[in-house]
């Protein structure tokens, strides 16, 4: 078994955060925790502390319109935040598209040419426009959170050098597993998005399964040299 790590992970929102940071501690579970909230990062700053988790400095784009007010803070932290995330887009609700592409755009542009940045990005019906955001000129490290896009997109991403961040209800989408074989095996990331996939099984286990899942769907595929890649 090689080491185990997770790309996407709330911390903040399991139910017990003492026992997930000691079953991270304990099986050495390499972490990046997102946040949804620039205030919620600043919490978490002072609530977290492991030498196997790192705290991603993150702005939910459902979240961009009711907590305008955090935008500031947002830019205050970011030149020292090495991991973002959540971040990106959701057009799931039309409502506020004008606000979170202006937010997304103006978080790209802050990024574009910082290459130790790592950039975990939601893009649920809105791959094209990440993409068009993004383009093809930066430096930054982009991980698409949780893909349920076209193979147009997936392609068009692959060629840009997206990673691509799987988890558990992702390997049971017909969707998505028809997707797989397309993506290289030096692009694929592990993430649980706990607690938002519906489990019983522990953090340790669920990382356990996956990869199991994606090393019988990738022939010599190596899950930890591709994260040790992303931290490079």
């Amino acid at each position: 078994m090689e080491h185990l790590f997770d790309t996407h992970f709330h911390l903040d929102l399991q139910t017990d955060r003492v026992a997930s940071i000691r079953e991270i501690e304990e099986h050495r579970i390499y972490t990046i925790a997102v946040t949804n909230l620039p205030d919620l990062y600043r919490k978490g700053l002072e609530q977290f502390a492991s030498r196997y988790v790192r705290l991603a400095l993150g702005f939910h784009p459902e979240l961009i319109q009711q907590f305008a007010n955090q935008i500031p803070l947002m830019w205050d932290y970011l030149p020292s935040s090495r991991y973002i995330g959540e971040v990106g887009l959701d057009f799931c609700n039309p409502k506020n598209k004008r606000e979170q592409v202006s937010f997304f755009s103006e978080l790209i542009d802050r990024c574009r040419y910082d290459s130790k940045k790592i950039i975990s990005i939601h893009s649920r019906r809105a791959v094209k426009d990440v993409l068009e955001i993004i383009g093809t000129t930066y430096r930054f490290k982009p991980i698409l959170h949780w893909y349920s896009g076209n193979k147009a997109d997936l392609i068009r991403a692959i060629d840009n050098g997206f990673y691509f961040s799987v988890n558990q209800s992702m390997m049971t989408s017909k969707n998505f597993r028809n997707l797989l074989p397309l993506i290289p095996k030096e692009q694929i990331l592990l993430e649980t998005d706990s607690p938002f996939i519906d489990t019983t099984l522990t953090h340790f286990n669920v990382l356990r399964n996956l990869v199991g899942l994606l090393e019988s769907e990738k022939e010599g595929i190596c899950l930890w040299n591709n994260f040790c890649k992303l931290l490079e």
